[in-house]
């Protein structure tokens, strides 16, 4: 087996820790504290044990729900910019259209004035 360079321990550590929120701390704090609490020898020590298992679940569902929420802001945000993007595309062309039009009307009168009158 080779040697684990520090870019791989770093890229495994992204990928576990997601958005960089600290998941994958609360993970192994949970699973520590489920260890714990299957090895507690009495009622009290198992139900302190229970409640922090419950506060860092809490904490992880917390955690979920916000990214969750971001990401379907990101979402929304993304289909605006498209709208956006698409509405700027259009005056675009129309603004290209306009100036190709101008100049034709500039480059008529220009020969118009340039033609001696004719009594």
């Amino acid at each position: 087996m080779g040697s684990v360079t520090d870019d791989e321990v770093i890229r495994k550590r992204l990928l576990i820790d997601g958005d960089g929120a600290g998941d994958d701390r609360r993970i192994n704090v949970l699973l520590k504290s489920f260890i714990k609490w299957c090895n507690s020898g009495s009622q009290e020590d198992g139900y302190t044990q229970y409640q922090r298992m419950l506060g860092t679940l809490g904490q992880c569902e917390f955690s979920m729900g916000k990214t969750l929420l971001v990401y379907d802001m990101n979402l929304k945000e993304m289909e605006n910019y498209e709208e956006i993007y698409t509405e700027i595309g259009q005056n675009l062309t129309a603004a290209h259209e306009k100036i190709a039009e101008c100049k034709k009307r500039n480059f008529t009168s220009k020969e118009n004035t340039k033609e001696p009158a004719r009594i």
